[in-house]
């Protein structure tokens, strides 16, 4: 039996309201693919537009939060005209979403990140951008209304795994969780906070520190004790094995004297070729300035002690 016409063009409308959206979708997935960021930079257009990915991200984040809450509000017969409302707001995050998404590869390809967390989250935020737009086409009825619950549900998820991996990428491992309460860490079965970069290579100085001559910039000890704490508070964000931009990994005395994709930023013995201090030394604008992102810089003082251990032969221990 053929269906006749009446009964096939709401198929068809359906089919027609969901391909567009879904060409985006594989288009943007494609161009992460093939063009994933590599840690290098690409223009200073590119990454001027990237930038506006921390402004237009939070656009999507709180209109995508209001529409369960508007879903659960509309139930009753006093907040029934909420029904639309909420239709065009999950309509207006599914837009936003993808924009966000492809901000944040222009961020990250043309700013010269890469490593897995970076990798992560922006794949997290595509398949994000997905769930918004398929739970908004589901709403309509341009997909199975029956997966509008579903899909709602999987795009707040995704909403707040995205937004972790985001902060984990901009403040650190376990920024949300680190100075959560003890107790309410075992409540939640999770395991006792482990001391942060920083405070461990303190805890390992104050152990280095009684050896004699560990003041000196000459001792290979001088690495452990002044050096690798200022790395780890300021450095370490962006240079880990995690993220890490240019190439450059400061996490360990190997990588970082092996140094970046432009080459070796540490020149034993000679301070004036070693280019991680004319980055240090550079004002917060320039786009070269270490650390990039202005968060906890270097004071004057702790720039010099790592001009002394350069000086000195850049030993470690």
């Amino acid at each position: 039996m053929v269906p006749n016409a009446t009964e096939t063009r709401p198929a068809r409308s359906r089919i027609a309201s969901a391909l567009p959206p879904l060409l985006i979708w594989c288009a943007l997935a494609l161009l992460l693919r093939q063009v994933p960021p590599d840690g290098s930079e690409h223009g200073n257009l590119g990454q001027f537009l990237g930038r506006f990915h921390v402004l237009v991200l939070h656009g999507p984040l709180v209109i995508l939060a209001l529409v369960p809450v508007m879903e659960l509000m509309r139930r009753r017969p006093r907040w029934a005209h909420l029904a639309p409302v909420a239709g065009g707001l999950l309509s207006l995050a599914a837009f936003l979403a993808f924009v966000t998404a492809l901000d944040g590869w222009l961020l990250a390809w043309s700013g010269g990140y890469r490593g897995s967390d970076v990798t992560r989250h922006m794949w997290l935020g595509l398949w994000l951008a997905g769930a918004c737009g398929s739970a908004a086409l589901a709403r309509c009825g341009a997909l199975p209304r029956a997966l509008y619950p579903a899909l709602l549900a999987a795009a707040v998820a995704l909403m707040v795994w995205t937004g972790h991996t985001g902060g984990s990428i901009s403040h650190g491992d376990g920024f949300l969780t680190d100075k959560m309460p003890a107790r309410l860490r075992t409540l939640l079965g999770m395991p006792a906070a482990a001391p942060r970069p920083a405070e461990a290579s303190a805890g390992a100085a104050k152990v280095v520190r009684a050896g004699p001559g560990s003041a000196d910039p000459a001792n290979p000890a001088y690495f452990a004790v002044h050096i690798a704490p200022l790395l780890a508070r300021s450095c370490l964000p962006c240079h880990k094995p995690e993220k890490h931009k240019g190439g450059l990994l400061m996490d360990t005395y190997a990588h970082l004297m092996r140094g970046g994709d432009d080459g070796a930023v540490v020149a034993p013995g000679n301070p004036k070729e070693s280019d991680i201090l004319r980055r240090l030394r550079l004002p917060a604008s320039d786009d070269d300035s270490m650390p990039s992102d202005g968060d906890k810089p270097l004071t004057p003082e702790e720039i010099q002690m790592i001009e002394r251990w350069i000086g000195a032969g850049a030993k470690s221990g």
